[in-house]
């Protein structure tokens, strides 16, 4: 290639960059200006802009110490014709990323949210009865008393207000002299308050919830945490007074609990003996226990102790689980006739404890998921009660009376739809597993085991029915031959979706061990093979289509393919739609259309070597071309790939022929090309605010059509601002 020569407008670049050094700002502006005029001539000698422009004056904005005339050059630049896309994204970018931009936004989604829940509660019900003008008049009431119950619980501050808040607070520090600035501090501060306000609601009513819940450490925690944000506040210092007499009452009932005297005196003789029974791993508890309840009169000290020991006998001595838990229900009953009683307070933790009694928790779950479709079948919306409003409950099902209509003729459709509907069973299925692995060969191991075979089938989980029914001491063979080929068949498919090269590979090989006498057994021995056969560092690929939309990554200075392999004429040879591999090294494995010349057959593999600078020249292209898309594409994702990049790096550095061969240093990345990605046409989101929806109730065969006002979409950072 011939020397580049430098013309007017490259040493005009270098006396601005000069300027802007070392230079006086009359000088920076000469030399932007002598920019302008050198684009003015190649205008009109009709070669076009040099592209210098916009990055002149974008260099001289660089050197602006006033915000408000930053803003005003970039806004400038904006406007230009000569900006070309990726330094017109980079712009766009900035000036939204300005704090003051950013809270206006904010501001807007705020009055926006506010105004359009009314305009929606308005436009619904009127829609809604277009067919039937009867119900107008009880729907539009409905959603206004809704609407002025959502005010109410309205916070001080929205999220959207708390989003620019932290937007001035921002441009403060940064600006403190701006007169911008001085506008802001009484924004910021009755924001502020507002703020503390917010915190102070929000503290209070976690506090009190807290409180009725029976957790008083927790009350007192958000009463202190309220007084931080309104000192001496009346509600909190109430709130905590409370919490920590309940706080004490619970401090001085464990001690009571877990009391221990050491005078030797004070203890019964009679403990010894059941003390050493239970103790003692060889002796039996049961008989010393009772000989303690027949000497003993009916509720005097220590019957409820010798009555939880012979309780445990049950289990421990003659392993009968339902005479044991029979037991402790009549040691816990016992608080009820006695009073408070230790023991009775013990039994009743292991009878409501998941872990020590899975069996009751998990009929308990049953019935309660039976429950709630039978509960949504009889009250529809109100199955769980009227919705918690922060009133009175009295007050808050006078509000749901509205909503007793729907659910009136609602009755027909959830008849219908009754019998489809299934129960969530996922929790008593936890509780069936449980029980499993604490009494494998418990009294009810077979009936839970049963019922969780079902419920593995019904859902689709063919290899944990398998498991299951292998477990039981007399596996079924017929229920085993008819799910084996089904688990398989999802094992392979499982195995298969797997992204790690070496757990994909274990997975494989288990399942061909395993289900060897299958079909899926057998394919999946072969896609084992299959996977060592071709196994390689990488699996970094770049399609046909990505290589078409980017013919630079495909030239000269990328791979030097020759054109014919992706003109779209399979006769001279077309690459197949998955392109071209990177394996690893200086490998890279070129995938062609077979003889019938269909992109859907399997293609014809070539694999080839190529030198490192061809390899450097290639990352380099891909990375360049995958940053400028995601600079002029605002639908592009640029996904990160650790051991992608771990990979371009080396290939940059030259240690391509060190190979990391650790199979989770692999890399599966797809350079795809939009139009895969997106087809033809995209879908794109209308600039309106207002969108048409069509509308249908299965609760009331209704169907309507209204404008509804469209919320904004959550910002990314809107996680660090709600409650």
């Amino acid at each position: 290639m011939a020397t580049y020569m430098p013309d007017d407008a490259d040493r005009a670049a270098r006396d601005l960059a000069a300027a802007i050094f070392v230079g006086t700002p009359e000088d920076v502006d000469f030399q932007v200006t002598r920019i302008g005029l050198i684009d003015s001539e190649r205008l009109e000698q009709g070669q076009g802009y040099s592209g210098l422009g916009p990055y002149a004056e974008l260099a001289r904005t660089a050197t602006r110490t006033d915000v408000r005339e930053f803003r005003a050059d970039l806004a400038r630049i904006l406007k230009r014709r000569d900006v070309d896309e990726t330094l017109r994204t980079q712009l766009e970018e900035h000036v939204r990323d300005d704090p003051m931009q950013l809270a206006r936004s904010r501001m807007i989604d705020h009055h926006r949210v506010r105004w359009g829940r009314v305009f929606n509660a308005l436009s619904e019900p009127v829609g809604r009865s277009i067919m039937s003008l009867t119900f107008l008049p009880f729907r539009l009431g409905n959603s206004l008393l809704n609407l002025a119950l959502a005010e109410r619980q309205r916070e001080d501050l929205s999220r959207h207000e708390r989003q620019a808040l932290d937007h001035w607070k921002r441009f403060i520090e940064a600006h403190p002299e701006s007169p911008e600035a001085a506008e802001l501090v009484a924004r910021v501060e009755e924001a502020q308050l507002r703020w503390f306000e917010t915190q102070r609601d929000l503290s209070l009513k976690r506090g009190r919830n807290a409180l009725e819940k029976g957790d008083p450490l927790l009350a007192a925690a958000m009463a202190e945490r309220t007084l931080r944000f309104s000192p001496e506040d009346g509600d909190a210092l109430e709130l905590l007074e409370n919490a920590t007499a309940a706080g004490q009452a619970y401090k001085q009932s464990r001690a009571r609990s877990i009391a221990v005297s050491d005078d030797p005196s004070v203890v019964d003789p009679r403990q010894r003996e059941l003390l050493l029974a239970m103790l003692d791993p060889g002796a039996p508890m049961g008989p010393p226990a009772a000989r303690l309840l027949e000497a003993l009169p009916e509720g005097g000290p220590l019957t409820d102790e010798a009555a939880f020991v012979l309780a445990m006998s049950q289990f421990e001595e003659q392993g009968s689980e339902s005479a044991g838990w029979d037991a402790l229900e009549d040691v816990a009953e016992t608080d009820d006739d006695l009073g408070d009683v230790n023991m009775a307070r013990h039994a009743a933790a292991l009878l409501g404890s998941t872990n020590q009694h899975p069996y009751l928790a998990f009929q308990a779950a049953r019935g309660e998921a039976t429950e709630k479709r039978f509960r949504w079948l009889a009250f529809g919306p109100l199955a769980h009660g009227a919705r918690d409003r922060d009133l009175p409950r009295s007050v808050e099902w006078l509000v749901e009376l509205p909503t007793m209509m729907g659910v009136a003729m609602g009755a027909p459709n959830r008849i219908l739809r009754f019998p489809f509907l299934k129960s969530e069973l996922s929790r008593p299925a936890t509780l069936a597993r449980r029980y499993l692995e604490r009494y494998p060969n418990g009294e009810y191991a077979g009936e839970v085991r049963e019922w969780l075979i079902d419920y593995e089938r019904d859902r689709g989980n063919h290899v944990g029915a398998l498991t299951l029914i292998e477990s039981a001491p007399e596996p079924d063979p017929d229920l085993i031959e008819k799910v084996r080929p089904k688990a398989a068949e999802q094992a392979l498919v499982a195995s298969q979706r797997e992204k790690q090269r070496d757990v994909r590979q274990r997975l494989l090989r288990e399942v061909a061990q395993r289900f060897q006498d299958t079909e899926a057994g057998a394919q999946a021995g072969l896609a084992l093979r299959e996977e060592l056969e071709q196994a390689s560092a990488q699996r970094i690929r770049i399609s046909r289509g990505f290589l078409e939309e980017h013919p630079e990554v495909a030239g000269p200075d990328g791979l030097a393919l020759v054109p014919g392999l992706i003109d779209g004429q399979a006769l001279n040879g077309e690459l197949h739609p998955e392109g071209i591999t990177l394996l690893g090294g200086r490998w890279v494995e070129l995938s062609f259309l077979d003889e019938s010349g269909r992109d859907g057959d399997p293609p014809e593999r070539v694999r080839r070597r190529v030198s490192e600078e061809r390899i450097a020249r290639l990352v380099a292209q891909l990375e360049e071309s995958s940053r400028e898309l995601a600079l002029t594409d605002p639908d592009v994702n640029h996904e990160h790939d650790a051991d992608r990049d771990a990979f371009f790096e080396r290939a940059r550095l030259g240690a391509i022929d060190d190979i990391d061969v650790r199979p989770h240093a692999q890399s599966s990345y797809t350079f795809m090309g939009a139009r895969e990605k997106y087809g033809m046409v995209r879908s794109r989101e209308s600039i309106l605010p207002v969108e048409i929806v069509l509308q249908g109730s299965f609760e009331d065969f209704g169907l309507g059509a209204f404008p509804r006002i469209r919320m904004p979409k959550s910002t990314p950072d809107a996680f660090l601002f709600d409650d």
